[in-house]
């Protein structure tokens, strides 16, 4: 799933690609000194990263990332025993498991946009309780009083709208000028401001509501029942609310109830160990993050709504100390560089080699679903950006634009077909 962020105002869109660890920033980065950065790039960028946070903190997005890692290990078993893959390759029309996974991801997503022009908005409790019941996103009604028009179902509240909230309303206490008026990035704030509308400014404690809210198995039902309960603790911050819900709600799950924070433990080591199955090699760099993770929630708190409340998160150096460094960071596309997470090894910094693995995966995934009917590999942008570089070597070939893995030079993408066996197969796209 990628998820995109357009910047209205500098006509910039940058994007998180949630199942491979992979963010891209459409400015500057500069990791090792942030203040280099423009105030609207670091804030870009703090977005981008906070969708990070939530995908190896919030129960949500650690069970669907784990869900995907299993799914994708069902595509490369599926081609080490075919000879012959017809692109694009849908698996998921005759696998029952990968279907059922698709299906329940997309009910719950919710909406990217709407063709509203939204005045006010309406809840219906009985669309919650459907939601509830069917495990789907919520239709939210729509009015539209510049056309005079009405909508009872204008669009879907989901997954989609609550990360895209919080990240918005992050962005914005470090960007006050950041401009994200619609659905998807606006929905929190609409719904907020009819149902405790006290708060509709306060953003740190919008932010704190969208991640409890992630811990459901579906956040845009959770979402309404964090909202109910702050309605009966009105003097709770956000880590008041964080730690009572990660503490003191119970959910069941095979067979046993427990608690949120046990929960989140059981699916932190689950991810960790379908990435280690996926990848067919040891977690070295991630490990040590969702280990960092884990030992926050078993102590029931979470380290961002601390920053966001003990700390001013637009300090980079702040930022640095108190998220980067225990976080960690994905594979970074900016417009000046890629950075991903080095090590020393022989005195020498090295990238992890689970940074590059997921990196290729997404690559082939790219290719093999072949969205849009694009045939270039998803990296020949970049690959490509050196070509009329004066004495800068260029890594795109002809075989780019079209059948990467036919490309007879060693890149991410050929090499990550001779790791998993599956290179010396024959790859057709279907007519």
């Amino acid at each position: 799933m990628s998820l995109f962020d357009y910047d209205f105002v500098n006509g910039k869109c940058s994007k998180y690609e949630t199942n491979h660890l992979h963010m891209y920033v459409e400015d500057n980065i500069e990791l090792e000194n942030l203040d280099n950065m423009t105030l609207s790039a670091y804030a870009t960028f703090v977005h981008e990263y906070i969708h990070y946070i939530q995908h190896i903190t919030c129960i949500y997005d650690i069970r669907m990332s784990d869900m995907y890692n299993r799914m994708f290990a069902k595509y490369r078993d599926y081609i080490r025993s075919n000879h012959t893959i017809k692109i694009p390759l849908k698996l998921w029309i005759t696998d029952d498991a990968i279907h059922t996974f698709v299906d329940r991801f997309n009910n719950i997503e919710g909406d990217k946009e709407t063709a509203f022009n939204i005045s006010d908005i309406e809840i219906d409790e009985q669309e919650v309780a459907i939601a509830q019941k069917g495990k789907t996103a919520v239709w939210i009604g729509c009015y539209d009083f510049d056309n005079d028009k009405a909508e009872e179902h204008g669009f879907r509240f989901g997954h989609r709208c609550i990360i895209e909230g919080m990240a918005h309303c992050i962005q914005s206490i470090i960007n006050k000028e950041v401009v994200h008026t619609v659905v998807p990035y606006h929905a929190v704030e609409l719904i907020i401001g009819k149902e405790i509308p006290q708060i509709v400014e306060d953003k740190k404690l919008i932010a704190s509501i969208c991640l409890c809210a992630l811990l459901w198995d579906n956040p845009s039902t959770g979402f309404f029942e964090v909202l109910n309960l702050l309605k009966q603790h009105s003097d709770w911050n956000g880590k008041d609310l964080y730690k009572s819900i990660i503490r003191d709600f119970s959910v069941s799950y095979k067979g046993q109830t427990m608690p949120f924070y046990r929960l989140l433990t059981d699916f932190s080591n689950d991810l960790k160990g379908s990435l280690e199955a996926l990848m067919g090699t040891d977690l070295e760099y991630y490990s040590m993050v969702i280990d960092n993770c884990i030992l926050d929630s078993s102590n029931c708190h979470h380290r961002l709504i601390d920053v966001l409340y003990d700390c001013d998160i637009s300090n980079r150096k702040i930022f640095k100390e108190k998220l980067l460094n225990h976080y960690g960071y994905p594979f970074i596309d900016g417009k000046n560089q890629c950075a991903l997470p080095l090590k020393i090894k022989g005195g020498k910094l090295l990238p992890y080699k689970e940074s590059a693995i997921l990196y290729g995966i997404e690559l082939i995934m790219a290719r093999l679903w072949l969205k849009g009917d694009k045939k270039e590999c998803k990296r020949y942008p970049i690959c490509a950006s050196t070509m009329f570089v004066e004495s800068a070597k260029c890594d795109a070939t002809e075989e780019c634009l079209y059948a990467p893995w036919k490309k007879k030079e060693k890149c991410v993408f050929t090499e990550t077909l001779r790791y998993f066996g599956i290179l010396d197969k024959d790859y057709q796209d279907k007519e």
